[in-house]
């Protein structure tokens, strides 16, 4: 079998790791492991930035990485960073510092991104965690900047998002206040985490398990020493009732732990205490692999998600139920947006992957509706612009918002959307999908069905749209006639409709 070395480097708020695997078809072997503490997260959740004398240490740090990646023949390695730069006020020059000094470019992990990695990590590695899905999970993964959290059940992701609750920043942020009290702060801000997180989600949706990753599941099996791959909350709770008020010190002497492990294990015990009282879960499952090992399976390709595209899609069509949208109308555009992107691939030449955005622009342009239906493109441009979806990338969502907001114009090559840069093939590809939404759009123009099908014909001088309706579409017809001009002025070619009715 032929193998390579891959690295990955992980730039978090508590610390700096390297792992180095042997690679190949089916196989990883991890055969070296490096671990550098560095809390850039102290500095950027308490001033904002990363102080110049931790951006320096990092850079130490990182060239020793570098020379580690060097004396294997690496060649192929990645870089990510969290939340400990992500939210780092300075976090442009502190990539900039580190390419010029240590050498090694790093690259920003989103959110939604984070969530979704980890999110698949558990689904590889927690036993029994598709029937756990169907029942219900809440995924947490908490770390020392933030808790990621996904909220699934069945192929619907009802919540995602990574939350500023971290057990470090939690730690930060209540530093002055008494031991003898502070564990009273923490339970205040994971209750208001929990009402967060349930006020989005509806109420009659219940869930029912737990499941748990992140770099303080390695303390947590030091302290419980559990037999099987799970912690009751009994046992959180007892423990977390005697030392809640205990200083760093004392927890030190009394569970044997390092200085940082200290600092967060409260918090930490506090937010797994709340997430079981809103699942109603006696136990947490938890995933033994750390995210060095989970970031080499993901981009290697080993950690793949077999629902993919269902999964986006109950998740992009749950979103826009949140406001309001019609979703049998919502189905029924997207439908015909997926037979005029088939039907025209050698019209529009764009990348199937492309598609993924014509489906969500599908499913999302109506929920500007939900302020004012006046303003609907605009409207709905900054929703979906503000929302993240878990494998989707932020770049992908804000083209997605610039599909729909474009769907009443055409984007000339020296404009912008409200401010924002687009290249000149990102132009296109948005002129040529908001083109085909529009058609789409104008299949069910009065939201009854009375299109049922569609059926293209196309030669070199016309395109003919055969519509199977149920009853005289005239809202449809209308609708098609304001929108063809648009079609010939980005594809260059005619195109018209003809109905016939299905029933006759």
């Amino acid at each position: 079998m032929k193998t390579y070395l891959y690295g990955i480097i992980n730039i978090g708020a508590s610390a700096f790791r390297m792992a180095v695997s042997e690679v190949g078809k089916g196989y990883i072997k991890e055969i070296d492991y490096l671990l550098k503490p560095l809390r850039l997260g102290v500095d950027t959740f308490s001033q904002g930035y990363i102080s110049l004398e931790h951006v320096k240490y990092a850079a130490t740090i990182l060239r020793g990485f570098k020379c580690k990646l060097d004396e294997y023949g690496i060649k192929h390695y990645k870089a990510v960073c969290t939340s400990g730069v992500r939210e780092a006020g300075n976090k442009d020059f502190f990539i900039d510092y580190v390419k010029i000094h240590a050498g090694i470019d790093i690259i920003i992990l989103e959110p939604s991104e984070e969530v979704y990695i980890k999110y698949l990590a558990a689904k590889l590695s927690v036993a029994g965690f598709d029937n756990m899905e169907k029942e219900g999970v809440v995924f947490a993964n908490i770390a020392s900047g933030n808790i990621t959290l996904s909220v699934t059940k069945g192929d619907n992701i009802l919540y995602s998002g990574a939350l500023p609750y971290g057990s470090l920043r939690l730690r930060q942020m209540f530093r002055h206040i008494s031991p003898l009290k502070r564990h009273k702060a923490f339970d205040q801000y994971a209750e208001n985490m929990v009402a967060t997180v349930a006020g989005i989600i509806n109420k009659k949706v219940k869930v029912k398990n737990l499941v748990g990753s992140g770099s303080s599941i390695n303390m947590m099996l030091r302290i419980f020493k559990p037999k099987d791959k799970f912690i009751l909350r009994e046992d959180l709770e007892k423990l977390y009732n005697k030392i809640r008020v205990y200083t760093k010190q004392e927890l030190v002497d009394e569970l044997a732990l390092r200085d940082d492990e200290a600092e967060v294990l409260v918090p930490t015990l506090c937010i797994y205490i709340h997430l079981l009282k809103y699942t109603g879960a006696d136990r947490f499952h938890f995933s033994p692999v750390d995210f060095p090992t989970t970031l080499t399976q993901f981009y290697t390709g080993s950690l793949k998600d077999r629902c993919y595209h269902k999964r986006i899609k109950n998740t992009t069509l749950a979103l826009g139920e949140r406001f309001n949208i019609n979703t049998m109308h919502a189905r029924r555009t997207a439908k015909f947006a997926k037979k005029l992107f088939m039907e025209f691939d050698d019209l529009h030449s764009l990348d199937k992957s492309r598609y993924d955005i014509l489906e969500m622009a599908s499913f999302l342009y109506q929920v500007g509706e939900y302020i004012d239906a006046k303003q609907t493109a605009y409207n709905s441009y900054y929703i979906i612009k503000s929302i993240s979806i878990p494998g989707i990338s932020s770049r992908d969502i804000f083209l997605t918002a610039c599909v729909v907001y474009n769907m009443n114009s055409i984007l000339s090559q020296d404009e912008s959307i409200e401010g924002n840069y687009l290249s000149p093939e990102e132009k296109l590809m948005i002129n040529k999908l908001s083109c085909i939404l529009r058609m789409a759009v104008s299949f069910d123009a009065s939201k009854t069905g009375l299109i049922e099908d569609i059926d293209i014909v196309q030669n070199d001088n016309m395109i003919i749209i055969n519509a199977k309706a149920v009853k005289e579409p005239f809202v449809e017809l209308f609708t098609f006639e304001k929108v063809k001009y648009t079609f010939v002025e980005t594809f260059g070619i005619q195109v018209d409709i003809r109905t016939k009715m299905i029933y006759d």
